[in-house]
């Protein structure tokens, strides 16, 4: 594999720490950042935020499944359960 040269400025904190690591690894320090560049290429894509207008989110209220009022009523129960389970809330010093 032919392999091609790169120059990265760093913060001299973000250098520090990356000798650290290798050091601590026994690897150098190119490799470690070879690895890391791969692993983030690897990664998927962060998707960009979808546009929803109030007609796209009334449209799909539309589609949503209504509970039948036994599961409305099971709901509830679990809602006042898990309202009962949690902390006090602490008071504001």
């Amino acid at each position: 594999m032919k392999e091609s040269h790169l120059t990265v400025r760093v913060s001299a904190e973000l250098a520090r720490a990356l000798d650290r690591w290798a050091r601590e690894r026994g690897l150098a320090r190119a490799h470690l950042v070879r690895e890391a560049v791969a692993a983030y290429l690897r990664s998927p894509a962060p998707r960009p935020a979808e546009t929803v207008t109030a007609s796209d989110l009334a449209e799909r209220w539309r589609g949503v499944p209504r509970l039948t009022p036994e599961e409305a009523a099971s709901f509830a129960t679990d809602l006042e359960q898990a309202r009962a389970a949690l902390p006090a809330p602490r008071a504001w010093e």
